[in-house]
């Protein structure tokens, strides 16, 4: 009998890592430490003048404490670590666009300055969020250090000394519980990036019974609550829906199977083609991504995908054989009119089921489900142009200016990540409306 290798036993692993009853242990664990240090009501902020998200993070926080019995203790960082953030001058510009979509979304004061705020002023601007940090006023103070930063046309920023002593701890103290960026929030050991995860975090408050009404409704859904729900099959010929949505897509990356699933429902409920574009993972185009990095991407997979209802924690990574053989298939699947069918099949195989690709034994499951014949399947294994078709697609992406999965891109609005398919919603509503008003 063959004895499990470390292939065999990594999806249990991963299915045990994202279980409830792990999480309900962890969590028991972090609210017994915070209820011994009186910190049952204290969520820590962690705040990057770099970082535009913080403007909008920083504008719902003041709407969470008016809702809940909180605490927010500040935590100004500077430090962006380059090996987590693959493209920075991509994301420079990314991340201003995005947040200013999304602070637009809650009617926020988004971070739309028109030129990028020099050194002196983001120094200026650290050095007075350190020097707050400790006060009761700190967050609405800090709002408005940033709102000055991000939001101004105008400064009157003057060279300020940084105090590197405070700054080191607060990156060690990132670092420590777990995370690498600004625009966190620290709460009973779980993370929240920016706007878009604070969902998660009112529920955990509501759990603790820190909400100071009994309503217990959450704020910040917009961005996945009311996906398509003013969605309708296009006529014949309609404008809007003979433009495809192309997402840009990872077989490995958990992210984009999330994405897909959503994507598909989107093209289904507006009735437009789907365009799939997969590109080569970022590992195997030469781009790192740190443990911690990866962690937190699996551990905040988990509760999107329980929030949305899709299945998600059995894992079996298909870095390597698994993307290739995917890929391989893939213009067969294609050329039967089946890709999206068989790539949803094997994204839920490897992200849900634990299914290993890399073997003949679990593709030909993958494959045969998808409406795909096995045996014409097999003889086209080792087809290489793949790499060509996956190298024009990250060429095509990155015309977008992005470099991350899942992209999406419908004429000529892009947008990233799965959170922002409202984007993609709200941009083909648009276009009905317009059509409609001109008699199309």
């Amino acid at each position: 009998m063959r004895l499990p290798v470390k292939a065999d036993l990594m999806p249990w692993f991963a299915r045990a890592l994202s279980s409830a009853p792990r999480y309900s242990i962890e969590h028991a664990i972090h609210r017994a430490r915070a209820s011994i240090r009186g910190e049952q009501d204290l969520a820590r902020v962690f705040i990057n003048p770099r970082d535009p998200f913080g403007l909008p993070l920083l504008q719902a926080l003041t709407q969470l404490q008016e809702n809940y019995r909180v605490r927010f203790r500040l935590h100004t960082v500077w430090q962006l670590d380059d090996d987590m953030f693959p493209e920075p001058a991509l994301w420079r510009d990314w991340a201003q666009q995005d947040a200013t979509r999304l602070a637009e979304l809650y009617d926020f004061t988004p971070p739309d300055r028109p030129t990028v705020p020099s050194e002196t002023e983001l120094t200026s601007a650290t050095a007075r969020l350190l020097a707050v940090e400790k006060t009761p006023a700190a967050l609405s103070t800090a709002l408005g250090v940033l709102t000055e930063l991000w939001h101004s046309t105008t400064s009157n920023a003057a060279s300020s000394a940084l105090d590197e002593h405070t700054l080191s701890d607060n990156e060690a103290m990132l670092r420590r519980l777990g995370h690498y960026q600004g625009s966190m929030v620290c709460y009973l050991g779980d993370w929240f990036w920016s706007v878009d995860r604070l969902d998660h975090l009112e529920r955990s408050f509501i759990r603790q019974g820190l909400n100071r009404d009994t309503a217990g409704a959450s704020l910040f859904t917009r961005t996945w609550a009311g996906l398509t729900s003013n969605a309708s099959a296009l006529p014949a010929n309609h404008p809007a829906g003979t433009t495809p949505l192309e997402v840009f897509f990872s077989i490995r990356s958990p992210y984009s199977y999330l994405g897909l699933e959503r994507a598909a429902n989107l093209a289904k409920a507006w009735d437009i083609p789907l365009r799939l574009r997969p590109v080569l993972p970022m590992v195997m185009r030469g781009q790192s991504v740190p443990d911690a990095k990866k962690w937190y991407i699996f551990h905040d997979t988990k509760r999107e995908a329980n929030k949305l209802s899709i299945p998600y924690g059995f894992v079996a990574d298909p870095l390597g054989p698994g993307v290739e053989r995917c890929y391989a298939l893939f213009e067969y699947a294609r050329s039967e009119g089946r890709e999206i069918d068989y790539m949803r099949s094997y994204a839920r195989a490897v992200n849900a089921e634990g299914i290993r690709s890399e073997t003949d034994a679990g593709l030909k499951v993958i494959v045969e489900r998808a409406g795909l014949d096995w045996q014409k399947a097999k003889t086209r294994l080792d087809d290489e142009s793949w790499r060509d078709w996956a190298e024009d697609n990250r060429q095509a992406m990155y015309e977008c200016g992005l470099w991350g999965v899942p992209s999406f891109r419908y004429g000529a609005v892009s947008c990233w990540g799965q959170d922002r398919l409202w984007v993609i919603d709200e941009t083909i509503k648009k276009r009905v409306e317009t059509s409609s008003t001109q008699g199309v």
